[in-house]
Order: C-alpha cells, then structure tokens, then sequence
C-alpha cells in the first residue's frame, strides 16, 4: 500500500506506508503487474523476456505460472479488464522495440481469460510442468513508423490504448480500432503528450486503469501521472 501527494503537474510522489516485498529471483526482470478481477489476492506479473504468466500472492509468493503460446519477443505490459460473456480477460502487450524497426504485424496485443487458479493444474507446486495456454493474438502497426510501446491500457468493453516510451519522439497514445481481430490492424494516433523525446527518467514504461475505466495511470522512472479521458483524449488530472 502506498500514499501519494499531489503537485501542480499531475505527478504524484508517492510513499509506500507499508514494507516492501521481496519477489522470487525468477521474477528479477518483473515488467508489468495488474490485479486480478476475478480472484482475491492474486496479482498477475511477467518478466520482460520470456513467455511465461506468473500469478502471485500479496506476499509476492508465487501461486501458478503458466506458458503463453504462441510465444512473445518483448513483452512489456499486462492489464486487466472486463471481457465478452462477463469474464474477466487479461491482455498482454508484446510491443517492446528497442531499436525501434520491428516490422508491422511483429508487434501484438494477446487475449486470454483470466485463469482460475482454483482448477487443477494452475497451482504451483516444486517440479510442477508449467501448462501452457493458447492465446488470442491481434497483429498491430503504427501508422508513422515502428516505435517502442512499454505501456498497455484497457478500458471496460475492450477499448484499447498503448503509449510509446518517448525514447527517440514524443510520447504519444495509440488507440485499437474495435473490434478486435486476427489480421494486422493500424493503430489510430490519439494525441502527443509531450513535444518531444524524454530524457530517460521521464520515458514512459508502465500504465494501468481503474477498474470503472475513469483514472488512467502512467508511470515514468520517476513518477506516476494520473489522467482521465475527456472527448476522447487524456487530460492530466488537477490539483484538488
């Protein structure tokens, strides 16, 4: 748990009110991390390289792994929101380019529903063969060029946005045409949020939604910026 303070631009500072937790070594490269709307207590997380899922306690001990197929190159983002039929899916963002010249269609956003941890075979156990799971996988592009995307958001009904990192351009939000689906779709600009490139602690490398879909986070190196969507677009969130 954690409390943060506002200032005049929308960052928050934020401390941590309770003591940190130590993860598992296997999960020193920890990217992304969303809650589970399904299950109490269970957090969802992935390592920046590798195809593996890994489900974990509030204590950061691990409950269950489970291998995606197909697998993923870069990894880099994981959230959680409400899916077809009433379920609770989680989408992953295979989006990472670091040198910025994957081609279209390289990059992808993935599907699944949430795992129940409660059937067998989920629970991890020593010696466990991780099961693997088939995914949805729905090839993108950018409209402008290749550009490494870290962060993922998903709001209610399936309505998709990434941010790229703001390595080499501006940061800039991307939106999912809907509905999604196998062949390669390009992304639609939604708007810049800065200029320019960022200076590295500055760079965007996480997000993540309220479950309602109305608070948009981004976290940089340094700070976290809160937004809410108003006609379409990202406004940063005010003092008071």
């Amino acid at each position: 748990m954690g409390a943060c303070g506002p200032t005049t631009t929308a960052s928050l500072n934020c401390q941590s009110t309770t003591p940190a937790i130590s993860l598992p070594e296997e999960l020193e490269e920890t990217s992304g991390v969303t809650v589970s709307l399904s299950q109490p207590d269970v957090f969802w997380t992935h390592n920046d390289d590798g195809s593996v899922l890994t489900a974990i306690d509030p204590d950061g001990e691990i409950i269950s792994r489970i291998r995606i197929r197909p697998s993923l190159t870069d990894w880099e983002d994981i959230a959680t929101s409400s899916c077809a039929r009433g379920k609770s899916c989680l989408y992953l963002a295979d989006t990472g380019d670091n040198l910025e010249r994957r081609s279209a269609g390289e990059i992808s956003i993935r599907r699944l529903e949430e795992p129940d941890l409660a059937s067998p075979g989920f629970r991890a156990t020593l010696n466990q063969q991780i099961p693997e799971l088939d995914v949805d996988v729905f090839p993108v592009r950018l409209p402008d060029g290749p550009r490494d995307i870290e962060a993922l958001l998903v709001l209610p009904g399936e309505d998709i946005y990434v941010t790229t990192k703001g390595r080499n351009g501006p940061v800039a939000v991307y939106r999912y045409p809907p509905p999604l689906r196998p062949d390669t779709v390009t992304l639609e600009l939604v708007q810049e949020l800065s200029a320019g490139a960022r200076v590295i602690p500055r760079q965007v490398t996480g997000g993540s939604v309220s479950p309602e879909g109305d608070i948009l986070a981004l976290r940089t190196y340094e700070s976290l910026q809160f937004y809410e969507f108003i006609a379409d677009k990202l406004v940063p969130i005010k003092d008071g």
